[in-house]
């Protein structure tokens, strides 16, 4: 049976629409990154190592990584509107639980099951943005809402260091379970708004007709498009890039902290110029992507241009805090213009075939694997071959992955003119 589908035409609903995902986003950022944050201060305050450290953290990618397989089909069958609630509201009681827990075992349980919830957000949020808009203004939506990455990065190690400044690291992660408690409630009453004026003032459209035109002579199983489209191969991109984007920046204010012998406050508030650099990636992914069309072909310039300031980074690891900052910045950076292509851009491809959800969910989710690999990883290579080696594992991995997004490019275009 046909089911009636309604997109917004109002204006001030798109910037609504736009914004309420933002704000959503954004604050889980601020449940996620307030323990990498606050990682200086736990070792200094606590009687925790750095592997203990690490795999609390390793815990959050983890479940994070298996939860984005789960929400991506959930988010192709059941209403956005439920999905991303119950993501916001356990990740604001998981927040709550770190509070009162001096266990590193207890604290990476709750820590888990933060991740495992916070997964319940981006790919149904994805799906919310392709089912309310029409295809002239969702790509622009999706590439923006990446800026919630950066800004929330900035704002949630600005408030972690605020408040460790003033009382102790427990505290970050009260106020952020207030923050997000608020913002679950925003998310249901913004999104019913959206949908009460989709369907009295928006354009109808039946979807099931739509995708039966578009999928005559196309297989729709996941399995089958993750292969046929090469992404098979891209998937250890993806790990790579969540290890240099995400796994890096938890461990930027120790790395700051133990070569150059800094404070937390300082190391912590050093980090800061990372977020920054990373607001400019989503610009330059958005430049880039006009001029050549292709997101993996965009990916595979972003992957090369990390590996050169890597490389800058090791020349001057130790010796200059000025020009590691800015490597690190940039570097992350363009992590960030490959996640914004891969993860927010090359999912909506696949809005005739009704694969946005899972498609965004699986790649998703092998960045979380590298997340959730490089956060203990780094850890335990910083401490056994130290940072200078470690560095150089970073400039091979871009370069395998500049290598990967290269020799899949015919395979991917050949696909991607069979599905739109």
């Amino acid at each position: 049976m046909d089911t009636k589908h309604y997109k917004l035409k109002n204006k001030k609903f798109i910037i609504f629409l736009f914004s309420l995902c933002f704000l959503v986003y954004l604050s889980t950022y601020l449940g996620r990154l307030n323990y990498s944050a606050s990682i200086t201060a736990i070792l200094n305050n606590s009687n925790f190592t750095k592997s203990q450290t690490g795999f609390i953290g390793t815990t959050f990618f983890f479940t994070y990584g298996i939860g984005q397989f789960i929400s991506g089909f959930l988010g192709d069958k059941f209403s956005p509107k439920k999905l991303v609630f119950i993501g916001v509201f356990v990740s604001s009681i998981s927040n709550l639980c770190m509070a009162f827990n001096d266990n590193y075992l207890v604290m990476s349980f709750f820590w888990s099951i933060n991740g495992l919830f916070q997964a319940f957000i981006w790919s149904p949020m994805i799906k919310f943005v392709v089912d309310f808009l029409d295809d002239n203004i969702k790509t622009k939506i999706c590439i923006y809402l990446n800026l919630s990455v950066p800004i929330g990065t900035m704002l949630a190690y600005l408030m972690t260091a605020t408040i460790i400044s003033i009382k102790d690291w427990k505290f970050v992660f009260i106020i952020s379970s207030i923050i997000l408690l608020i913002i679950s409630f925003l998310w249901l009453m913004g999104y019913s708004l959206i949908e009460k004026n989709a369907k009295n003032y928006g354009i109808e459209y039946n979807k099931t007709t739509l995708n039966n035109i578009k999928t005559k002579n196309t297989n729709t199983n996941l399995f089958y498009v993750i292969l046929q489209s090469g992404f098979i191969f891209l998937l250890f991109s993806l790990i790579v890039q969540g290890a240099l984007k995400d796994g890096v920046i938890n461990w930027v204010p120790v790395y700051i902290n133990e070569i150059y012998q800094l404070g937390d406050f300082i190391s912590i508030v050093s980090t800061i110029i990372i977020p920054i650099f990373n607001i400019f990636g989503v610009y330059f992914a958005s430049l880039l992507n006009n001029k050549f069309k292709d997101e993996i072909k965009t990916s595979s310039i972003f992957f090369f241009l990390c590996s050169i300031c890597l490389f800058v980074l090791f020349v001057f690891s130790g010796k200059n805090i000025f020009i590691s900052l800015i490597m690190l910045g940039i570097s992350t950076t363009t992590m960030m213009g490959v996640n914004t292509m891969l993860i927010g851009v090359l999912p909506t491809n696949f809005s005739k075939i009704d694969r946005v959800s899972s498609v965004s969910g699986v790649l998703n989710s092998f960045v979380y694997i590298g997340g959730a690999i490089s956060t203990y990883g780094i850890g335990i290579m910083s401490e056994y071959i130290g940072w200078e080696n470690t560095i150089l594992v970073w400039i091979l991995l871009a370069i395998i992955s500049c290598v990967i997004c290269l020799c899949i490019l015919k395979k991917w275009k050949n696909y991607k003119l069979k599905i739109l």
